[in-house]
C-alpha cells in the first residue's frame, strides 16, 4: 500500500494528523489550478477550500482506487470551478490595485520588470487558451495541476500515449505562437 493511500485510509478513521498531511501535500497544486481558472486570489482561496471540505465530507464513502487522491480532488476542482461560474455568471472582476502596489513593492524587481513579467504571463495564459480543447487540457491538467500522465489519461478518458502525444502538440504549438508573438527568440 502507497504512502498515500496510508494516509487516506488513517484520514477515513478521524486522524487529524493524516488530513493536515493531505491537506499539505495537495492544497498549492489545487490552488493554482483553480486560480489559473477564475483569476482571482480570493475566489481562488475560497473554492479551494470548498474543494477540500467537499472531499473530506465524502471522505467516508471514498473507495481507494487506482486514481491518485489529486486526481479526485481535481475532478472536484472542476466541479466547483463549473459551478461558480454558473452561479456567478461571467462577468468581469473588479481589480483592486493597492494588491497589485503591494506585490511590486514586496519584490526586488523594479516596476517595469514586474509589469513585463506579468504581461507575459497573461499572454503564455492567452495563448494557452487558444489551444485546441483537448490540448488546452491536457497542459492545464499535466503543467499547472501536475497530474501524472497516468491520472491525465484516466480523467480525459484516454490512453496514456494519446495524452503524451497531446501534451508534445500542445508544447510544440505554444513553442511556435510563442516565437510568432516574440515572447521566444
Amino acid at each position: 500500500m502507497t504512502d498515500e493511500k496510508i494516509l487516506i485510509t488513517k484520514a477515513q478513521e478521524g486522524d487529524r494528523e493524516a488530513l493536515d498531511t493531505l491537506v499539505s501535500s495537495y492544497w498549492q497544486p489545487i490552488y493554482r489550478f483553480i486560480y489559473s481558472k477564475l483569476g482571482n486570489e480570493d475566489d481562488a482561496k475560497e473554492i479551494t477550500q470548498d474543494t477540500f471540505m467537499k472531499a473530506f465530507r465524502s471522505l467516508p464513502q471514498y473507495k481507494i482506487q487506482d486514481v491518485s487522491f489529486k486526481s479526485y480532488l481535481g475532478r472536484i476542482a472542476i466541479n466547483s470551478v463549473t459551478d461558480f461560474w454558473r452561479k456567478k455568471g461571467r462577468t468581469p472582476q473588479s481589480v483592486n490595485i493597492t494588491e497589485y502596489q503591494e506585490s511590486i513593492l514586496d519584490k526586488r524587481e523594479n516596476p517595469e520588470e514586474h509589469t513585463l513579467r506579468l504581461e507575459g504571463q497573461e499572454q503564455i495564459a492567452n495563448l494557452v487558451e487558444s489551444l485546441p480543447e483537448e490540448q488546452r487540457e491536457t497542459v492545464k491538467l499535466r503543467v499547472i495541476l501536475g497530474l501524472s500522465i497516468r491520472d491525465v489519461a484516466m480523467q480525459m478518458n484516454k490512453t496514456e500515449s494519446a495524452i503524451k502525444m497531446l501534451q508534445q502538440r500542445a508544447l510544440k504549438n505554444l513553442r511556435k505562437m510563442c516565437l510568432d508573438v516574440g515572447i521566444l527568440r
